[in-house]
């Protein structure tokens, strides 16, 4: 009997030993893939942009296919340093659905790589503000990215149909495309609204709240008018004294200082409650 008993133990360690028995070992199964495979978003009846496979991005952002466009406006059109008018030609790239919220640039801080603004809430999905470009900059860093070009920010938020603002032609009236000041007090009432709550107001390749909310960084340096003649992603000016940033706030009430080609330059120190940021990727092959 005792030898019988040995005899099992003997075979069942054996077989333990071999993978045929406690913790069998079976052919390994690969993590899931969370990165979204891009392969068509139907053109919106408006005249959007189809696109076509662009490999992948990143959970948070959307495939914005290279292409032709017009950057800035037509001549007696828009502001002056929205002038000349010109062709830019971009390569294939992503960017972020919407703005970066609080409790994402808070996940930044905690790891050591973002410093955090003063006014930052603790927590929240309102997009995250009161930061300087040198912090937008940290940020898209730490998440693989980085800031987007001024050309990439306009392309991503007009397409290449000459549209004033990223849902179109047609002048905001209400709050159903944004959040700004509509009346006596912006939209979503003190400070800004949870990003993604406007999808009417989503640009032609899908990317969220391109106008109002906040104002959003860009990596160029800012100049008093563009570069003229044709352009293949450009970067802006080799120096200058501000940054570009782009798509207006909560707290602006003039449709005009909205719109997908109106610009402004800020001292890359600066920061304000409606300033915030979102990044761009390079897509994976």
């Amino acid at each position: 009997m005792a030898s019988a008993h040995a005899r099992s133990i003997a075979l069942l360690t054996a077989a333990a030993l071999g993978g045929c028995i406690f913790g069998t070992r079976r052919a390994a199964t690969p993590a899931a893939d969370r990165s979204p495979r891009w392969t068509q978003i139907a053109a919106p009846a408006d005249g959007g942009v189809a696109l076509a496979p662009r490999g992948r991005c990143p959970t948070s952002a959307l495939p914005i296919p290279g292409g032709t466009f017009a950057m800035g406006s037509p001549a007696g059109q828009g502001s002056e340093d929205e002038h000349p008018q010109h062709p830019v030609t971009l390569r294939a790239y992503c960017l972020d659905r919407t703005e970066v919220t609080v409790d994402a640039y808070t996940a930044c801080v905690r790891a050591g790589a973002c410093t955090r603004p003063a006014a930052l809430p603790p927590a929240g999905d309102q997009p995250a503000s009161g930061i300087d470009w040198q912090q937008a900059q940290a940020y898209c860093r730490f998440v693989g990215g980085r800031l987007p070009t001024e050309a990439e920010w306009e392309f991503a938020a007009r397409g290449t149909d000459g549209r004033r603002w990223p849902w179109g032609s047609e002048e905001p009236s209400a709050c159903s495309t944004l959040d700004w000041t509509h009346g006596p007090e912006s939209c979503g009432g003190v400070g800004p609204s949870a990003v993604g709550t406007h999808p009417a107001g989503a640009s032609p390749f899908g990317v969220e709240d391109m106008a109002g909310n906040v104002w959003e960084w860009t990596a160029d340096w800012y100049a008093r008018a563009y570069a003229p003649g044709a352009q293949v992603d450009p970067t802006g000016p080799a120096e200058g004294s501000a940054r570009v940033t782009r798509g207006g706030g909560f707290n602006n009430d003039q449709p005009e200082r909205l719109g997908a080609t109106y610009r402004e330059g800020q001292h890359p120190a600066f920061h304000d409650y409606d300033l915030g940021v979102r990044c761009a990727f390079e897509p994976a092959s």
